[in-house]
């Protein structure tokens, strides 16, 4: 017996008032960063009064949090559509360079909700110092990671890499992509070695070989993804 999950009306405009919050905050962000960001600019511009805005957040950090929160979300879902695009039967080791697209298209189409998610990481204790407002960004961000998690363990379980810390490796391919994202406003000034893409792609397949994937298969992989990368671009340039 299934059970349907009914809100009521209060609920539903509740959430909805929480939806326009959160776009208008993100807004602020967009537009002038972080610094941007205050309960009285943003009440004002959803039109509540300040004591009315903290009936859905009590602080600014709580504020933050759900928009980190809700960014590490939407990673989620791109990290997913994009083994979900890969042909099923598709190497553990695809999936990794596919997730590493996924995310580096992520960043390029919201180049703020990126700029928010490496504001948290680069200095935490400064953008949410309380552990109730830090926690729950942990959580998620866990969560986030999850389809990275699972394609370096496949990749172990088949042989294509050497057993091994899933989530200390899960974690430096992380690191190493988001480092490299990082770099892509002073590409324009080196692009021969700032390149983004080629940074990315041979850094982790640095890593991989390093914990036992063999060459042929790891390029086989990115020449793979990149194929069906340049597909997708084609048949949307033709839509």
């Amino acid at each position: 017996m299934t059970h349907e999950i009914r809100t009521t009306p209060r609920e539903r405009r509740r959430d909805a008032n929480l939806e326009k919050i959160l776009e208008a905050a993100m807004g602020m962000v967009a537009d002038g960063g972080l610094e941007a960001l205050s309960m009285n600019r943003l009440a004002a511009a959803v039109d509540y009064t300040p004591g009315a805005l903290y009936r859905y957040f009590d602080s600014k950090d709580a504020l933050l949090s759900r928009l980190v929160a809700r960014t590490l979300e939407e990673v989620r879902a791109e990290l997913d559509r994009a083994v979900a695009a890969l042909p099923a039967p598709a190497s553990p080791l695809a999936k990794v360079f596919a997730l590493v697209a996924g995310y580096r298209a992520y960043a390029r189409r919201e180049p703020h909700r990126f700029g928010l998610l490496a504001s948290t990481m680069a200095a935490p204790r400064v953008l949410l110092p309380a552990p109730r407002d830090a926690e729950p960004v942990v959580v998620v961000m866990v969560a986030a990671m999850q389809p990275l998690a699972d394609a370096l363990a496949a990749a172990a379980a088949a042989g294509l890499i050497s057993a091994g810390e899933v989530a200390e490796r899960t974690v430096c391919v992380f690191a190493l992509l988001q480092g490299v994202l990082l770099l892509h406003k002073q590409a324009r000034y080196a692009p021969g070695i700032l390149d983004g893409d080629r940074l990315s792609a041979r850094g982790i397949r640095a890593l991989l070989i390093g914990w036992g994937a063999r060459p042929r298969a790891v390029d086989a992989a990115i020449a793979r993804v990149a194929r069906l990368r340049d597909a997708a671009g084609r048949a949307e340039g033709a839509a």
